[in-house]
């Protein structure tokens, strides 16, 4: 479980980061997900960003299995914060990763690699 104060639960700020991910193309994808992210308007923010998991039902009709893989892709981004020390000084505000069908198929060690390439990319690309 995500500590209180890095949980993504206001809904404005889901609305903001999937309008601004959009259509300012904040998002990063892969074979097993899209992550859209939402960036500071200050140069360095303090703090982890705000982070979301949402797998919808057509990945999976069972909400056991969507709670499954919700699990794996939390427990793949605190495994993959613990290694970028740099994403606690970053201008990155808000993150939500979204799932995709082929999720089904991959085994933990395959979401956690595609998930550290991923954070990677969004915190080495908006330093």
């Amino acid at each position: 479980m995500l500590q209180q104060s890095e949980r993504l639960k206001e809904k404005y700020l889901f609305d903001l980061a999937f309008k601004l991910g959009k259509t300012k193309k904040q998002k990063l994808s892969s074979k097993y997900f899209l992550v859209y992210y939402l960036l500071s308007r200050r140069e360095t923010r303090k703090g982890l960003p705000k982070c979301g998991f949402v797998v919808g039902l057509r990945v999976d009709k069972r909400a056991t299995k969507r709670n499954l893989y919700k699990r794996r892709m939390r427990e793949a981004y605190k495994l993959a914060k613990r290694k970028l020390t740099i994403i606690d000084n970053t201008k990155l505000f808000a993150l939500i990763c979204i799932a995709n069908p082929e999720i089904k198929d991959a085994s933990f060690s395959e979401i956690k690699d595609t998930m550290e390439k991923l954070l990677t990319r969004v915190v080495v690309g908006n330093s």
